[in-house]
């Protein structure tokens, strides 16, 4: 007799394990070219290293009045935005991983890397615009703390990117058996 494939609740189709993926991917590098569109590089936001007061004022006295308004008015929200559905990408693929059976842990493995990097994203970019708002005063705990956070999501989103491979393995892993 063959063993029947397990039948699994279809309120988060398996196509989202691969399309939701991509989706952000390509959401992450279309925020990017935009930034580069309007001639913000986004250097605070991908610094691994962490960035100081001194970084801040250099990079916002390059900028001038013109970039940092762009900065502030165009490239913050889109990059929210972004960040705001990779938390939420995560976070479904929390519940399509639960959904079909497998333990919390191991989703939140999976999906939490791009849930809490999301948030972490997000508060970053609410730090970067106080900066940009209180620019030429940067205090160094503005900075300190949008440094930790972009730090903090820089490692998040990478696991989330490993998470999302593992959780769809995870996911179509039954219909290979």
């Amino acid at each position: 007799m063959i063993d029947p494939v397990p039948l699994y609740s279809t309120t988060i189709p398996l196509a989202f394990f691969i399309w939701g993926p991509v989706f952000v991917v390509v959401l992450y590098w279309l925020v990017g070219a935009w930034s580069n569109r309007q001639g913000v590089p986004r250097m605070l936001e991908s610094d691994w290293d962490g960035y100081s007061v001194a970084d801040v004022e250099k990079l916002f006295s390059l900028y001038g009045e013109t970039r940092r308004a762009r900065y502030r008015n165009r490239v913050l929200p889109a990059d929210v935005a972004c960040a705001f559905t990779y938390a939420i990408v995560g976070a479904i693929l929390i519940a399509g991983l639960t959904t079909r059976g497998q333990p919390l842990w191991v989703a939140a493995l999976c999906g939490g890397g791009w849930l809490i990097g999301g948030l972490c994203d997000v508060a970053e970019n609410l730090a970067v615009a106080r900066l940009l708002d209180r620019y030429p005063r940067v205090a160094a705990g503005d900075v300190a703390f949008a440094s930790a956070m972009t730090r903090l999501k820089l490692v998040l989103f990478s696991l989330g990117v490993i998470g999302a491979l593992v959780a769809a393995y995870l996911a179509f892993r039954p219909l290979a058996a």
